[in-house]
């Protein structure tokens, strides 16, 4: 309904917009006009809807691009068990399981050679990244945090134009102006291997149907897998994404990768290329 309503929705999508007025004036005072130097580079990768729009896969290409440099990646850790700061990989090894990073930070951790570090304080994981000697650090969801830094926005359209909660923009479509480089769309190469079964647990999962015609199996987004939900399928090959691999690995099943590449742009390696000379 957030994204793309149909015209009984309406009713109640009207009946959320004071709601929404208020969410808007919330996020417009709140959004950072002044910007603090953390002494080292941060690039931003953001986006300014609810649900996936291709953070991880972008961060991923970034990191792989610049597989020269010492870089660490500072997020959140949506869903991880733990608190505080986690430093899930240094710049040799990974430290802690899944269930302390979380499924986006372990996917990163597993397929880049970049250091990794969750903590719901933002400022104190790129203290952290600068302490463990990065070159830079890209933050993941870094949109609205108040430090220096090159704000990468990835711009996704959806039919319903409101903000949260009658919609599902977490910021409005004019806050782009505060992005120093708008990502207009994501191009993404995409490889399937063949099995038996697609299981995965991503935000819109169906989009993987383009790709795949045979038997699958959805959960929701960052879902917490059992050994029940699965044990039905130990004796089939099973295709699934590197989000939900680095969950499913502990479990004695056969599983294959989807491959997907992100495609930097030239100009987006320009801008980063300008900031990290400047700064």
């Amino acid at each position: 309904m957030l994204f793309y309503p149909k015209w009984y929705h309406y009713f109640f999508i009207i009946l959320l917009l004071p709601l929404s007025f208020i969410y808007f004036l919330s996020i417009y005072f709140k959004f950072p006009r002044k910007y603090e130097n953390l002494g080292i580079p941060v690039i931003s990768v953001g986006n300014i809807i609810i649900g996936g729009s291709g953070k991880t896969p972008l961060t991923k290409a970034i990191v792989n691009h610049y597989k020269n440099k010492k870089i660490a990646v500072v997020m959140r850790g949506y869903k991880r068990k733990s608190k505080g700061l986690v430093v899930v990989k240094n710049f040799k090894k990974i430290l802690t399981d899944v269930e302390m990073s979380g499924d986006e930070a372990m996917e990163i951790a597993m397929f880049t050679n970049s250091a990794v570090i969750v903590s719901e304080n933002r400022k104190e994981g790129i203290i952290k990244a600068k302490e463990m000697g990065a070159d830079f650090v890209i933050l993941d969801d870094g949109f609205d945090k108040p430090f220096k830094k090159l704000n990468i926005v990835i711009d996704k359209k959806i039919k319903n134009p409101f903000v949260l909660p009658a919609g599902g923009y977490r910021y409005p479509r004019s806050f782009l102006k505060y992005a120093d480089f708008v990502v207009k769309e994501i191009k993404r190469e995409v490889k399937v291997p063949n099995g038996d079964i697609l299981i995965s647990g991503i935000s819109n999962p169906k989009r993987l149907l383009k790709y795949w015609n045979k038997e699958y199996k959805f959960f929701p987004d960052h879902y917490e897998y059992k050994w029940e939900d699965l044990k039905e399928f130990k004796d089939k090959l099973i295709v699934t994404t590197a989000k939900d691999y680095v969950k499913l690995q502990k479990f004695p099943l056969k599983l294959k990768i989807i491959d997907l590449e992100v495609k930097l742009t030239d100009e987006l390696i320009k801008k980063i290329d300008e900031f990290l000379i400047k700064f």
